[in-house]
């Protein structure tokens, strides 16, 4: 609303407050093995999960963030959208993203190279690490951008 003498707005003030949606037991994250492990909900599941870890200085999970639940081939990402929480949450220095792919075939599409990369130049710029991204697959199959593609992750 505009004030018509002066041409000053009038804008909300905000506050922001983080909510815990509950707790999830995480073993210490030491390799992909793990995620898929930690996340082996998601990973038979009939639509695509993007799922959010938030790791510690010393890489120990403090948070854990559901990004978004997509179609049976694909998800939506942006890094507005994982690092929201992960900066709310606070002490988070890298984030390890997964999503599943329901169809079980573990290799990611140039869609998918391409949200990592996004993802991991964003982090750069906030300074949050992006650590792996992980696609999971029904019966723990796994595929791990630290490992088999890791100029994906350079920010």
């Amino acid at each position: 609303m505009t004030d018509a003498t002066s041409g000053a707005y009038a804008v909300p003030v905000y506050r922001l407050r983080l909510v815990q949606d509950g707790t999830a037991e995480v073993p210490r994250i030491a390799d992909p093995a793990a995620v898929a492990a930690h996340l082996g909900e998601f990973a038979a599941a009939d639509r695509e999960h993007m799922v959010a870890l938030f790791l510690d200085t010393k890489n120990r999970p403090v948070g854990r963030h559901l990004v978004s639940v997509g179609t049976v081939d694909s998800t939506p990402v942006q890094p507005r959208d994982v690092f929201r929480a992960a900066l709310v949450a606070g002490a988070v220095n890298g984030v390890i993203l997964a999503h599943n792919h329901p169809s079980g075939d573990l290799t990611p599409s140039a869609t998918d190279d391409e949200a990592t990369r996004l993802v991991a130049r964003a982090g750069a710029m906030l300074g949050v690490r992006l650590i792996d991204h992980v696609v999971l697959g029904p019966g723990g199959g796994h595929f791990s951008y630290r490992d088999r593609r890791p100029g994906c992750l350079e920010g």
